[in-house]
Order: C-alpha cells, then structure tokens, then sequence
C-alpha cells in the first residue's frame, strides 16, 4: 500500500489505496498468487494499468505484441472475428494447438464473454513447470485472467467508458478496369492464333472462343458494391466498484456493436458481470463471480468462399452489370458476388456462468477453497433462401426455397477444492507454500437441425411453414475428467527457490487401462544478486531459472478412444439407423509434452528489467490418423504415433525512463523466435498433403508447402532434357519454365519441392507509453519475420484468360498488365493465352505464387486527456474526465502484394473424417481470399466519479 500522511485526530480514519508497484511484484499462477522473486517458471505478465487506456475490441488484441512467444493474429475483417493465440509454436497435427484459458480460476475454451474492460491482470504461462498444474489441457500454454473486483473499506467509484468509431479495410486489392480486362483478353484470343496458325498448337479454330470481346458500356467496381465505407463500431461500458468492511463488489455492464466492412455483416454483444465477496467472520468467506453474455451475429453468407462477396468480387468480371434492367442479379458463369446477400443468416449465443466459491482460514497460512463453477453455452442458428435466389432452388432447378434451423447447447461444471498451506521457519528463512488439489469437471453437449423446401411465401420463412422437410439430424456426446494435483514452492533465503508439482487426470475419452495421465514438473531457481558477494552498483537483480515438465493433450478425440456412433444421422429417406464412424482403439492415450526452459530475470538501475528464455518443447504420442485394412471397413484409426519439435528462444526488454509525478515514460519490446520440425508421422512415406498446397513432412515445419520451383518465363523456347540429354516437354517463349529437379525431361508430381514459412519463426512487438499533466500517449507494435503466403487467390487472380472463354474467364490483378510481350521478355508474369493447356501449364502450384509476407504493423496509437487536469473547470465530485482517440493497424508495411500479411488458413474438416489427412489443423499460410483485417480510427470518453 502507499504510504501516507495524517492529521491526529482523536477519531483518524485512513483508507489505504494499492501501490501500482507493489501490486506489480504479485503474479496470478496456477491456483494461486505468488511474488514475483519467486518465480521459477517462464510467466509473463499484462497488468491493467497497461492496458486500462487501451480501448481494444478483444482480449486478445490487449495482449497482441506485449509478450514474448505469445502469436496474435487476427483470423479476419468480419465483424465479431477475433483473434487466434499460439504460444512457443505448434504442437499437435490433429489435437488443438490453442491456449488453455482460466478464466477467475475456471477453464475455458475460449475468452469470448470477457470484455477488455473488465480485466485485472493477464499472466501468461510458458513452460511445463508453470503449466503442468493444470495437467491434460495445458499443453499448448495457459492464459490466467482475472477479472476486476471491489475492495474491502472502499467509497463506490463509478467507471463510464464508451468509444465510437469508424472501420475500412486495411489494403484493397488493385483489379482490371473494363479497358484494361478487354486489353488482356484481346492478347490472349491473338497469342491462341498466332500459335495455331504457326502449328505449335493442335485443334481447329474456335470460333466461340475466338470471338473479340465488344467495347463494353459497363466498367463495375465490384469491390465497392460489396464493401461498406467507413463501417462503424461502437462500445459502452458502466461499471461500479464498491467494498464495505466485510463486503466488496464489481458490476458492470456491456454493450458491443459492429458493423463489418462487408455490407450486411454485422454483430451485436451485451455481457453482464459481476464479481462480490462476503466476509463470514474472520475465518469464513464467500463469494460468487457470475456473467452473462447475449451476441448475435448477422453475417454475409460464406458457404465455404462459395458465395463469398469479398472473394468473389475479386473474380468477377468488370464489363458485364450486376444486375439486369429490372434490377434482377445476373446469374454469369462466374458467381455474381450479389448473390453472397442473398441469404438471410442470424446467428445468436447466449452463454451463462458462475463460479460460487468459500474459503475458510482455521489458522494462520492454512486456506481450504471449495469452488463449483459452471456454464450453460445456447446457440441458435437459421437461414432463409427465398425461391427467387439462386440457393433458393432444388436439385430439379425449381423455385422451393431453402430454410436451415439448428440448435447446439454445451454444459459444463466443476467441482473443485484445494487446501494451502503456507509458513516460514528457521527465522523466516525458509519459506514453504504447499497445495493439495482435486478437481471433477463435466461436460454434455448435442446439436441438432433441420432443414426443408417449398416455402409459399417470403413471409412465411419458418420452417413450420416448409412443404417438405428434407434433411435432419441430431448429436449428443458427453465426457468427463477428474483430477489430483499438488505443489510444494520452497524458499531459502530469498536466494534458492525450489519448485515441484504433480497432476493426474482421468479421463472418459479413453479406456480404463490408458485414461489416466501422470504430469509432474520441477523447477528451480537462484536470485544471485541476494548473494553476499554480488556488487548491486549496476545490476540491482539477477536470477537464473531452470524448469522441466509434462503436460498432455486429449482435444483431438471426441470420446470412447475414437469411436463415435450416429444415431438417425443424415440417413437414406430420412430412416432411423445406427452406424459406427470409426474403429475403436482400446490403446489409445493422451498425446504427451515435455519441455525443457532455462531463463533469467535481470534489473539493471531499477530501471531496465530484461527477460530472457531457452526452450525445448516436443510433442509425443501424437493422436493421428493410420491407414488400416479395407477388410475393416474403415480406412483409417485413431492412433498416438509420431512426435514434433519446437525449439527456440525470447527476450523482453522493459525500460522506465522517468517516473515522476508529472512525467512518466516506458518502453518495451520483445522478440521471439521459434524453429518447428516435425520427427515423425508413423507413415511409411514420411509424409501426405493435405489441402491444396499443404504437406507435413518428417524434417520439415509444419505450415510447408509442396510446390513446382519457379524458373522464370521462358524468353525464347525452351526444351527440357533428362539426364542423358534427351529432349523433353518443349516450353513456348512467354511461358513459365519450372524446375526439373529428377533431370527427367518433364515435369510430375516427383519434381515438386517442399517450401517452408507458412508459420513465421521470428515475432515480437514494441510498446511505449508516456503521460504528462494530464495528457497520456501509447503506441504498440508487432512485427513478423520469415512467414511465407501462398497466395491461391491471385494465382486465379492471374489467369490470362485460363478458363478457356471470354464468358468464363475471372478479373485478374493489375499486375496481369505486366505480362510477356516479344519486346518485355524481362517479366515474371507469362502471355496470357486461350489455350487450356498452356494456361494450366502457367498456373501450376508453383513458387510463382508464394510471397514473403513478413510485415511490421503499428497496431495502436492512443492519445488522450484528462479534463481533470484543468483546474478551471472545477468538475466537483468527478475523479476523472478523459477523452482521446485512438487508430488501430492504421499502418502496415510489407512486401506481401495480394492483402493482409496475417493471412492464415486452418483446415476445419470434421474430426472423425476418414481421410488420414483431413482434419489437420496445419494448413497455415495459404489465402483464400478471405476477408482482411481492418484499420479503425475511435474516439472516446471515460468517466470516473
């Protein structure tokens, strides 16, 4: 607490108010609150006083670029998208790579129904020694987030915050004009004459093909029809703080709204909290953490980038009209992007949780925690296609209209109790904190839909209205866990630290011989500057940290080792039937992570704090997929077979340059680097692709890309030979050249090459923040170093008139322009061309289209005043009166050309998918076309009184 000065009185009364310093040296861990020299493990913290002027729109783009090993990325520019969070790489193929989240001490999947707002702290868990405690689902790190509460003796503070703002597409694609899409096709229809009337193609003419394109009258923007100008979005928050002698609460209320930058998208969030604690008697304690969360979403429709409106304005042609003269969309032989506006799509969560905890201190250093914590997730779903829409027709072609209505209800709860114990002895040179820990959680989830046709009004879109229901199906699953753990902390001196835990899960997912999981850990550190013989004079504090541990990772079986049954599923005419999806697997068992991390903290000048961690982590026991005799009836099984690497280093650096009254500054940085290689697959080949363009390889990354090796075009023609010098396939001059890596004299599969980058090695942010009389600055950062795009869209995007007619062909890039000519041979774009064969042959898969896509983004700029500040105004009772504004990835450099260099794609395939590669979560690096990040400029007011 600070200290502070009184008048004596004869009654004095003084309520102590936190020291931002001294709550710094406190770090939230597993079950528990420790000081900061204690720690042993790799932990990172984001207090609230670095983000509390922040408005972020999401708690992971509080912690985007503020702590090392940790990788945020947004995963889009819809609204309501949110980020994806890695921690020191990726682990697993088909099991989740994402972080555990504990959330006021309950696990969650995900952090959704935490507003920004409301966060206390973040601690970040890095290594085994750290993460351990929390056991099967800890593999992949642990985020600790602890939300604000009141405290005890404290006079009720209101907290009003509300932002509005406006939000554009970060980097629009360049396109065709008519004239220039004229331009190219009339190169394409004149190289495809040229080479037939030469010989050099086979065929007659065709004449369909070979029509000219007419001067069109129409020049479409596509892209502006689809997207929304200047989008707004929008946040208010109230919040009360309070505390008694024996009572303390925090309220707040929520209310998010978003307007995405596709028109028609938008997405709607109210979030209730509230967090009270009651003190029994000295001894006794309650308290109760509930919030409630209501989103709706309005999205355009996706339907896996089929009707996508950003996408497919990318494609479609600039010299044909949306819509005809009665204002009916075209149907072309490209998908009209209109048509993605066409569905009517609402999507609403509603999530309720609690946590109802007592904690009783019979003696000093002695605390029993009972805790019941529980979830209810709904989530309703619908669609409507009227029968005027293209969707809205039957496999026949007739106008029935289409209608989708789901359900999903996930429950969980926890039951979980933990007894500490703390004490020093030898006159408080050691110090000992031990817990003892069991836990029971459970979860029960189903889904169900039904869909159905022939609808006989737009006005009557419910599915009761349906002449006919067609499709239906209903899932049920549930599973179990129940935990022991314990952890002994030792202290000597404030000089030797000792760490050492054990957890043990059992879990419904495996059989009874394989479903328990041992997970111990140990970690030990020296605070050398406490040593008699260390000289403080420069560098004020110095501790080395070393740790080994376990955790494991069940999230990529669903329950019963593998083996799922579907009961009345998507059958034949709607007929009940029951029928495995896999074969069970008696041996199968939790995927299993060891971790090696050596680190330091270090102080120089109590100004400068520098961190920094080596670690070796390796995934074992993958849960994959075998391939299996067709005798079985299935192709493939669950199985724990293969094992990955991740190996690298971070460092962060903090500095306080001043730290006065009226002027505060700091700076910080982080860098990270991470080196992933995958050991084994348990294939005979070593490896398999999966996707377009995506293979896992023993030796290789995850996130490589199996590709031809571009050449260049060819400036003259080209033969290939093999290796006895024999010729091969002939390449026209304008054409791409790949290379022959077997010297065989043509190009095959067997030539293609493996390239790395889909996940970048190096990463890191910056921060710096500065306050004066009033006025407050910050600015944050991140960068990403070695990440490679395979940009599948501009490979469509480039086709020269690939699909073979002018009437079929995409809008291609500006930089089509670019292509060869007899009098511009030094181009690495090829003539475009009519002929199928020469336009597949130029855009094969190929490292043509793979970019370095490493960037450098400032992610937030923040200025603001407090009003408080000038005395004049005399605002009374009001203890803050800030205004400010704020620009979010406003700036972004680098050399990726197509769009947003933070472009990720993740296969989604069904976890029991048959196919032993499908359902691999390893597809990083490839863009879609799916929609970019966005920048946004906010302006807004906090109040506190």
């Amino acid at each position: 607490m600070q200290t502070q000065e009184v008048v004596i009185k004869p009654t004095v009364k003084v309520i102590l108010k936190p020291d931002s310093k001294m709550l710094d040296e406190l770090v939230v861990v597993g079950y528990g609150v420790t000081s900061k020299k204690d720690l042993t493990g790799a932990v990172a913290t984001v207090s609230a006083e670095k983000i509390k002027n922040e408005p972020v729109l999401s708690v992971g783009q509080a912690l985007q670029g503020k702590t090392a090993g940790l990788q945020v990325v947004s995963t889009g520019g819809r609204a309501g998208d949110g980020t994806q969070i890695s921690l020191r790489g990726n682990g697993s193929l088909r099991a989740s790579n994402d972080v555990l989240y504990v959330i006021d001490g309950v696990p969650q999947d995900n952090m959704n129904n935490v507003a920004p707002q409301d966060i206390r702290s973040i601690s970040v868990l890095k290594d085994a020694a750290s993460t351990a405690i929390y056991g099967s689902r800890a593999s992949n790190g642990v985020v600790l987030i602890e939300t604000k509460k009141g405290n005890y003796s404290q006079p009720t503070t209101v907290n009003v915050n509300s932002y509005y703002g406006i939000q554009n597409i970060i980097k629009k694609p360049k396109l065709l004009n008519a004239a220039e899409y004229k331009k190219v096709m009339d190169a394409s229809r004149i190289n495809y004459e040229k080479d037939i009337a030469a010989g050099l193609l086979d065929g007659p003419k065709d004449p369909t093909t070979l029509t000219p394109l007419p001067e069109s009258r129409h020049d479409i923007d596509w892209l502006k029809l689809v997207l929304r100008d200047n989008a707004s979005i929008q946040n208010h928050q109230i919040s009360v703080t309070s505390g008694g002698e024996t009572t303390k609460a925090y309220l707040s209320g929520n209310l998010f709204m978003q307007d995405g930058i596709v028109k028609q998208d938008s997405y709607t969030a109210a979030r209730l909290r509230a967090n009270l604690e009651q003190k029994i008697n000295k001894y006794v304690t309650v308290g109760l953490n509930a919030n409630f969360t209501y989103s709706k979403s309005k999205p355009f429709a996706d339907d896996n980038n089929i009707y996508q409106p950003y996408s497919k304005a990318l494609q479609a042609r600039p010299d044909v009209p949306p819509t005809d003269e009665n204002g009916k969309i075209i149907d072309y032989n490209f998908v009209n992007p209109l048509f993605g506006f066409q569905r009517q799509v609402t999507n609403i969560w509603q999530n309720t949780g609690g946590n109802l905890y007592l904690n009783v201190t019979p003696f000093e250093g002695l605390v029993w925690r009972s805790a019941y914590s529980g979830t209810i997730r709904n989530r309703r779903y619908n669609r409507y296609d009227a029968p005027n829409t293209r969707r809205g027709l039957n496999g026949d072609g007739q106008p029935t209209g289409y209608g989708y209505y789901g359900t999903d209800n996930d429950r969980d709860y926890q039951i979980e109790n933990t007894i500490t114990y703390s004490d020093s002895f030898f006159n408080e040179r050691l110090k000992l904190n031990f817990l003892l820990g069991h836990s029971f959680q459970n979860w029960d989830y189903e889904d169900s839909y039904v869909a159905g046709e022939k609808f006989p009004s737009d006005d009557l879109r419910w599915l009761v209205s349906a002449g006919e229901i067609n499709k239906g199906r209903s899932y049920i699953k549930s599973m179990a866990i129940e935990s022991y753990f314990t952890r002994l902390q030792l202290n000597w001196d404030e000089k030797y630290h000792l760490m050492m835990s054990i957890r043990r899960d059992a879990s419904s997912k495996f059989t009874k011989e394989n479903n328990a999981g041992y997970f111990p850990a140990i970690s030990a550190g020296w605070t050398i500057s406490n040593e008699d013989f260390f000289n403080k004079k420069v560098v004020t504090d110095l501790k080395l940290r070393a740790s080994f541990g376990y955790t494991g990772n069940q999230s990529g079986v669903s329950y019963a080792s593998g083996q799922n049954l579907i009961v009345g599923g998507e059958n034949y005419n709607l007929q009940p039937g029951l029928a495995a999806t896999d074969i069970f697997n008696p041996d199968l068992t939790w995927e299993k992570g060891r971790s090696v991390n050596i680190g330091f903290d270090m102080k120089l000048l109590d100004r400068v704090s520098i961190g920094f961690d080596y670690y070796d982590k390796r995934t074992e026991s993958l849960l994959n997929r075998i391939n299996v005799p067709q005798e079985s009836g299935f192709r493939t099984m669950m199985a724990n077979v293969g094992n990955i690497s991740n190996k690298g280093f971070e460092l962060t650096v903090d500095a306080n340059i001043f730290d006065r009254k009226e002027l505060k500054w700091t700076v910080g940085a982080n860098f990270s680097y991470n080196k992933n290689k995958v050991i084994s697959i348990g294939t005979e080949a070593g490896q398999y692709t999966t996707g377009f363009v995506s293979i896992v390889k023993e030796g290789e990354s995850l996130g490589s890309f199996t590709l031809y090796e571009a050449q260049g075009v060819a400036k003259e023609k080209y033969v290939y030979k093999d290796k006895d010098g024999k010729d091969g396939k002939v390449v026209l001059p304008g054409d791409m050249i790949y290379v022959d890596q077997n010297q065989d004299g043509k190009i095959d599969d067997a030539d293609k090459k493996v390239f790395g980058g889909g996940i970048a090695p190096v990463y890191g942010g910056f921060n710096t923040r500065l306050d004066y009389k009033g006025f407050d600055f910050a600015l944050s950062g991140q960068y990403s170093i070695g990440k490679r795009v395979y940009a599948f869209y501009k490979k469509d995007a480039l086709n020269g008139g690939a699909t073979g007619a002018p009437s079929y062909s995409y809008n291609m890039y500006k930089e089509m322009l670019g292509y060869w000519t007899p009098e511009n041979t030094s181009t690495n774009i090829p003539r475009p061309h009519m002929s199928a064969a020469i336009s597949a042959w130029n855009m094969e898969h190929s490292s043509r289209f793979l970019e370095k896509a490493d960037y450098l983004r400032i992610s937030e700029i923040t200025l603001g005043y407090d009003l408080k500040s000038i005395k004049a105004l005399k605002l009374g009772f009001i203890k803050s009166l800030r205004v400010y504004v704020q620009g979010r990835n406003l700036f972004t450099f680098t050399p990726y050309s197509t769009g947003d260099p933070e472009t990720s794609y993740v296969d989604q395939t069904a976890e029991n998918s048959q196919d032993v590669s499908d359902g691999m979560k390893v597809q990083a690096g490839v863009d879609l076309g799916g929609l970019p990040n966005t920048k946004s400029v906010v302006f807004g007011l906090n109040l506190t009184f």
